[in-house]
């Protein structure tokens, strides 16, 4: 079942680095904020402890590791402690 779209209502990207908009793209083609166009998502490690490749695909990134296949972007960066800084810590 689809559901019908509003006018105005979109996803918002957010940056992996510090949660904010995400306005642009990296090197990677990962979505991320001005502040942190030039930075990289290195040695990104799954749960089972295979490292993990980013992959662009129809619906934005995501990540896929040797042993588990497909891992959903969000799901990854959330193994491996992104975003570095919360907005409620500040």
């Amino acid at each position: 079942m689809r559901t019908r779209k509003i006018y105005g209502e979109s996803k918002v990207s957010r940056c992996p680095f510090c949660d904010g908009a995400a306005v642009t793209r990296n090197e990677q083609k990962i979505p991320v904020c001005m502040k942190h166009k030039n930075e990289l998502l290195q040695d990104l490690k799954c749960s089972c402890g295979d490292y993990l490749d980013i992959k662009m695909g129809k619906y934005g990134p995501f990540f896929i590791c040797m042993n588990c296949n497909i891992i959903k972007f969000e799901k990854g960066l959330e193994i491996n402690g992104y975003p570095l800084i919360n907005i409620k810590d500040l």
